[in-house]
């Protein structure tokens, strides 16, 4: 597996020499133009591949190891009877996209096309909890205590495992009387799906800031914001 991951380096004209650099917009949009699989997630690369049957996916397991320790740079992993979720990102510097996730994820792009797995990537969802408050830092502390969790460098509280449910406390001089909402973290391609279930319950929703995010209501107040990444051509070099 190591010349792939060379070859797709190379092509991408990525500095091989600073590989726990976090990477621009423009640099991780342009990676994922060769990794049809992989989705840009919240300061991660994430991809979900389903196999022909469970077996097949404990096989390529065993790639996903052999391409870890290969890299010396470990991905999450969630084993789902014959479907495989993955999420790479650099937690010693915060939890950022850097190179190393970049030829990681080549790497098992590359095992998976050679293993019969096709790419489900609207399968891989993130859930973030949101909290409207005047005083974040009040609230803080309680919610570290309450989970375990810590402060991550954008502000939000993360599970240092990885495994739970984002806290992102919405700063507003307003907050509604139904305080606490859900945002999905999905991929686009999947939004109209949902969007159509979701019409006789909520309307046509607010989607002031589509495509990027869409905000539904239940009949409670209780909202759900719909945030998925927008398949534009990469940003503006930075």
């Amino acid at each position: 597996m190591t010349a792939p991951q060379e070859t797709r380096t190379a092509t991408m004209g990525l500095d091989k020499d600073s590989p726990t650099r976090v990477l621009t917009d423009y640099e991780i949009a342009r990676a994922l133009k060769e990794l049809p699989s992989w989705r840009k997630r919240e300061g991660s690369l994430v991809c979900a591949w389903a196999f022909p049957d469970t077996r097949d996916a404990v096989d390529f397991l065993a790639l996903v190891a052999e391409a870890a320790e290969h890299q010396g740079h470990h991905p999450d992993v969630d084993w789902r009877a014959s479907t495989i979720f993955l999420r790479t990102t650099s937690c010693d510097v915060g939890d950022e996209v850097t190179l190393r996730d970049v030829a990681l994820a080549s790497l098992l792009e590359f095992a998976a096309s050679d293993s019969g797995a096709v790419a489900v990537p609207d399968r891989h969802q993130d859930v973030t909890l949101g909290i409207e408050t005047q005083d974040p830092a009040r609230l803080e502390d309680f919610w570290i205590g309450a989970m375990g969790y810590r402060k991550g460098r954008d502000g939000f509280l993360v599970d240092p495992e990885g495994r739970n449910p984002r806290i992102r406390f919405e700063d507003t001089a307003t907050p509604r009387a139904n305080r606490i909402h859900i945002e999905k973290f999905m991929s686009h391609s999947g939004l109209e799906a949902l969007q159509e279930a979701l019409q006789p319950h909520a309307g046509a929703g607010d989607r002031t800031h589509a495509p990027a995010l869409s905000i539904y209501t239940d009949a409670d107040g209780n909202r759900v914001g719909l945030n998925t990444e927008v398949s534009d051509e990469p940003p503006a070099f930075q």
